[in-house]
């Protein structure tokens, strides 16, 4: 089979490797549809180290994905040959503390799909999940839907985070596809204001549309001081996004006394700083996220119901043999792109397609 395999910073190779084959007894064999690329994703791809993590080259990555069910192991129940799904990347053991607890995101023992030196990622023909892992998606859902079905997902668990009903005022600091999904799920969880901000004007005005009452851009206004002009008093809650140390100086900055940072982006950094004084005299809270947790059936009904709105993210589509210009494109922020998809089953109707497919 055909797979996109990361050789080193900034390159991408098509190369033929094994077709995985059902081995456990729960084990899917899923041929991919559509696969997005994440945030993450282009880490690995611009960069040989995220944090203190190295990536080891070669590597297929890839973890935001729908696809069809080739096969499955002697166990399974839930899903058939045939059946179009939705994939949580996130394999967790089920036996740790934190799975006992109900922490399945921090899983002690966790694997990720397309996760470097885990598991292989999605960005192939086939590959082999547990059933646990497959979703139904409904017919009326596209293949590019299901796919941002595991973005949404992020934005839901990061909401839930709070406790119950979203902060009525809130900001999402970068406006990228998890940011995006935040502004989307917050305003469908009745957040009465959504403010938001980013470097790239596209995403600024994306941010509008998907519902923000002020968007400003990061790199040519002082979005803290514009963001305090018009709520004085902070902000109940702030969503960091980018990973960015200017927007997470920014976030202490709006929020309010008592008010809670939710650190969503991923800091290139292995360690960044807050101003702790700050912090300490305002009481302010620092809740991280990590992926999310239970989140992907209820981002699956939220999309079908068209409670949430969000095939519009999908703004580019490529073919498996242009996914080095994807990464291209999604790394540097080009041509109003906003999620890369890449586009291994035509049939699926309702997916993205721009000139990159139509050529």
């Amino acid at each position: 089979m055909k797979a996109a395999v990361l050789t080193g910073p900034g390159r991408v190779e098509i190369r033929e490797v094994p077709k995985p084959a059902v081995q456990s007894p729960d084990d899917v064999l899923l041929r991919t549809a559509v696969a997005g690329l994440c945030g993450s994703d282009l880490h690995y791809f611009t960069n040989e180290k995220v944090g203190s993590e190295a990536v080891t080259y070669p590597a297929v990555v890839g973890h935001e994905c729908s696809a069809v069910v080739e096969g499955v192991g002697p166990e399974v129940r839930k899903v058939k040959p045939g059946d179009r799904v939705a994939v949580e990347p996130s394999i967790s053991c089920g036996t740790c503390d934190r799975c006992l607890a109900g922490r399945e995101n921090i899983c002690r023992r966790i694997r990720f799909l397309g996760h470097p030196g885990e598991r292989d990622g999605c960005l192939a023909e086939y590959f082999v999940m547990p059933e646990k892992c497959c979703f139904p998606v409904p017919a009326e859902m596209s293949m590019a839907e299901a796919m941002l079905a595991e973005p949404l997902s992020i934005a839901l668990h990061a909401l839930q985070l709070a406790g119950g009903a979203p902060a009525r005022e809130i900001a999402v600091l970068g406006s990228g596809p998890i940011g995006l999904s935040i502004v989307l799920a917050a305003k469908a969880a009745g957040a009465a204001e959504v403010l938001a901000t980013d470097i790239v004007e596209a995403r600024v005005e994306a941010a509008r549309r998907a519902g923000a009452v002020w968007s400003g851009n990061a790199s040519t206004t002082d979005v803290a001081r514009a963001i305090l002009d018009l709520k004085p008093l902070g902000l109940d809650a702030v969503y960091e996004c980018s990973g960015a140390p200017e927007a997470i100086a920014q976030a202490v900055e709006v929020v309010k006394p008592g008010g809670r940072i939710y650190q969503v982006g991923i800091p290139m950094a292995e360690t960044i700083t807050y101003p702790a004084a700050k912090l300490r005299r305002r009481e302010i809270s620092i809740q991280h996220v990590r992926r999310q947790n239970r989140c992907l059936e209820r981002a699956i009904a939220l999309i079908g119901m068209k409670v949430v709105r969000i095939a519009w993210l999908a703004s580019h589509a490529f073919k498996l043999a242009d996914t080095e210009k994807a990464f291209a494109m999604a790394a540097g922020r080009t041509d109003g792109i906003l999620k890369a998809a890449i586009v291994f089953d035509r049939r699926a109707d309702g997916d993205p397609t721009d000139r990159t497919l139509q050529a």
